[in-house]
């Protein structure tokens, strides 16, 4: 299941909490060295850490960059949707009775839908409307030669957004797989040392604090004290 950005950010604000104050400190580092955490060690942790950093950035960017992509893909895909039906019009209404000509430029069925179908399509379409046979009489209904090329130039520009499309929401999907891979080694680094340095600062409640590992605090004297005179009312009260 795919992390959340809060869950993402609450992981790596978990680790950079941990690892910064094991090395801003000479007492946790003492302390957790005597259990196989050298300061080399805490700084390949630290390497860890930044490599997921680093990997997370990288998604961030690539999801961007994907949602742009899509968005002008959408955009193209419109007004090269648009060219190709105009002209199918204006052709199908010129060409009403004769068949052949309506054959030639493709023109016996409805737009394809699917990208690869339709870009087939379109790019015959535009490509046999230049010939002479036929161009003579579509430039008589506004589709002279300068037109073709340039309504044929939103096909090529939408064929290149849909595969630009197709390239950023590969790159998407493997930075998110570099995420996914450093995010866990960075929990599964974390985790053990974590372990490990409770053991470590057992009894040493203000330094587990400072590598973000909450105690739960017990009761004083005078707060057990108290628990124990209301649990006595309530049982005077029951003798009554």
């Amino acid at each position: 299941m795919a992390q959340t950005k809060a869950t993402i950010a609450g992981q790596l604000n978990a680790a950079q909490v941990a690892i910064h104050n094991t090395l801003a400190d000479a007492e946790i580092q003492a302390a957790v060295a005597g259990y196989g955490y050298s300061t080399e060690k805490i700084n390949a942790g630290k390497e860890i850490y930044e490599q997921a950093v680093a990997t997370v950035n990288a998604q961030v960017a690539a999801a961007g960059a994907q949602r742009d992509t899509t968005s002008g893909a959408a955009a193209a895909k419109k007004s090269a949707r648009a060219a190709y039906q105009s002209l199918a019009k204006v052709a199908r209404a010129v060409f009403a009775q004769d068949k052949p000509k309506l054959s030639v430029l493709g023109l016996t069925g409805a737009m394809p839908k699917p990208v690869a179908g339709f870009l087939k399509s379109a790019y015959a379409l535009f490509e046999n409307a230049n010939l002479t046979e036929i161009q003579t009489q579509l430039a008589s209904f506004g589709y002279d030669s300068a037109k073709l090329q340039s309504e044929r130039a939103l096909i090529t520009a939408f064929e290149a957004a849909d595969r630009s499309q197709d390239q950023a929401k590969g790159a998407a999907q493997q930075a998110t797989r570099d995420q996914d891979a450093a995010l866990k080694a960075l929990k599964l680094w974390y985790q053990q040392y974590i372990k490990i340095a409770r053991v470590a600062l057992q009894g040493k409640k203000e330094l587990l604090e400072k590598l973000g590992i909450r105690m739960l605090s017990s009761k004083t004297a005078a707060q057990r004290g108290a628990a124990a005179k209301a649990a006595a009312t309530r049982e005077a009260k029951k003798s009554v």
